[in-house]
């Protein structure tokens, strides 16, 4: 029950991220790029060291092989067949009315929590409570600057603000969701742990790789995106040299 309470705080994070538009109405594309790279750096943080090292500690090698395969193959079916849309082509997509594009954007942003929230789940499916609030605080970091991400083309595009708020604090609601499958999927059998820590190291990684690094090295900010991860990064490493295991 705490890790499905905690799922959803993680995902009103994202909400939280866009309530700055509430006294502004544009942000810089540098500063956008900055923030998915540093979201970017956390996630491959939490992934590498909260879910494939325990892995590595409690499975073998090709179960953890096996488990960043599958959770790779498992988003690139979802990304293949369920139509959506990326913030960085919103407003291409002049030939779609507000709310079809709209729709498309909350499923890509739906599709990019499936792995954030399903790594909560499991993480405290583990029973190790240090390692489901080390991957929630994690995500609930970078969430924020992804909330402020995804509102910033609808404001952009003469969404009503009220509204882009809202939408971005929706967006974030298919975490518990993914975190209930996530919880209970590691409560299976012990022997299988390993290898589903690595299909949520494997979805996270695939997000990062497809999603996040692309979208910030398309507008000639890569430098900003590059430091941007860098920080997330050495933000984590203080972070759970802090708090430990």
């Amino acid at each position: 029950m705490q890790g499905i309470l905690v799922s959803i705080l993680v995902g009103l994070c994202t909400g939280v991220g866009a309530l700055p538009f509430l006294f502004i109405k544009k942000v810089p594309q540098a500063l956008k790029d900055g923030l998915l790279g540093f979201a970017g750096g956390i996630m491959v943080f939490a992934s590498s060291f909260n879910l494939i090292q325990p892995a590595l500690k409690d499975g073998n090698l090709l179960s953890v092989i096996g488990g960043i395969i599958t959770g790779t193959l498992l988003l690139t079916v979802i990304e293949y067949f369920v139509p959506h849309t990326h913030t960085k082509n919103y407003k291409e997509d002049s030939n779609s009315s507000v709310l079809k594009k709209n729709i498309l954007l909350a499923i890509a942003v739906a599709i990019h929590n499936i792995p954030e929230g399903f790594a909560i789940g499991v993480g405290y499916g583990t029973g190790n409570m240090s390692t489901g609030l080390s991957l929630a605080l994690a995500i609930g970091v970078q969430n924020v600057p992804e909330g402020l991400v995804v509102a910033a083309p609808l404001i952009e595009g003469g969404y009503p603000r009220g509204r882009a708020i809202f939408f971005s604090f929706l967006t974030g609601m298919g975490e518990p969701i993914a975190a209930i499958i996530g919880f209970f999927a590691a409560r299976l059998t012990d022997k299988l742990l390993p290898f589903i820590l690595s299909v949520a190291a494997g979805a996270m990684f695939y997000v990062v790789s497809h999603e996040l690094i692309p979208e910030s090295h398309c507008n000639n900010n890569e430098m900003l995106a590059t430091y941007g991860f860098i920080i997330g990064l050495i933000l984590m490493i203080i972070f759970k040299t802090v708090i430990g295991e």
